[in-house]
């Protein structure tokens, strides 16, 4: 009778663990992310180790907007609730493995479907328009991706802060809008800089 009593205590157990672990896995999946600056391509906006917040719900309702700074994985297309839990799936496994996500990418929009972009004397211009990015590292060199291009429908133009130092849409183009996870909302870590992304 009482290991019955045992055996029904460690079930309920397991079953409520078990409940925790699937809400934990949907909510990453769908609503929130924490993610880790694994490169130089951010600088001085963000640098290598800093932990980040990503909201993932704003984007069910809105595509990003120029300025943005946002999480996605490249060449890597997600269609629906089934593909980004796969992710967050995959995610796990790789931390107990030690394996690392190397097409994980934090970049800011620069431009958005319907934009037309051009690189001109180290200047990035969107409908003609020069950009003042005040946020900027180095120079803005011209990449392999031949421009001007026009954004297309579905697809935005991404670009690292540290201008020398990024692999972004100058050489891999369009991201879809399909690979993009979420926005930055704030840095978390270290603790002596914790601040929203702008």
């Amino acid at each position: 009778m009482k290991s019955k009593s045992i055996l029904r205590e460690v079930m309920e157990w397991v079953a409520y663990l078990v409940g925790v672990v699937v809400i934990v896995i949907i909510l990453n999946s769908e609503v929130y992310g924490i993610t880790q600056v694994k490169q130089w391509s951010m600088e001085n906006t963000l640098v290598q180790n800093d932990r980040l917040y990503i909201d993932k719900v704003q984007y069910h309702f809105t595509d990003p907007k120029p300025g943005d700074v946002i999480v996605f994985l490249q060449g890597e297309v997600r269609n629906g609730f089934k593909d980004r839990l796969n992710v967050v799936i995959d995610d796990l496994k790789m931390k107990f493995t030690k394996q690392v996500r190397r097409n994980r990418y934090v970049k800011r929009v620069i431009a958005v479907a319907g934009d037309e972009v051009m690189i001109k004397n180290n200047k990035v211009y969107v409908n003609d328009v020069a950009l003042n990015e005040s946020y900027v590292k180095g120079t803005t060199y011209e990449g392999s991706f031949e421009l001007p291009a026009v954004v297309p429908e579905g697809k935005i133009f991404v670009m690292g802060d540290n201008r020398e130092r990024s692999s972004d849409s100058r050489e891999f183009g369009f991201v879809d809008l399909k690979s993009v996870e979420g926005k930055v909302v704030f840095r978390f870590w270290p603790l002596s800089k914790i601040s929203t992304v702008k």
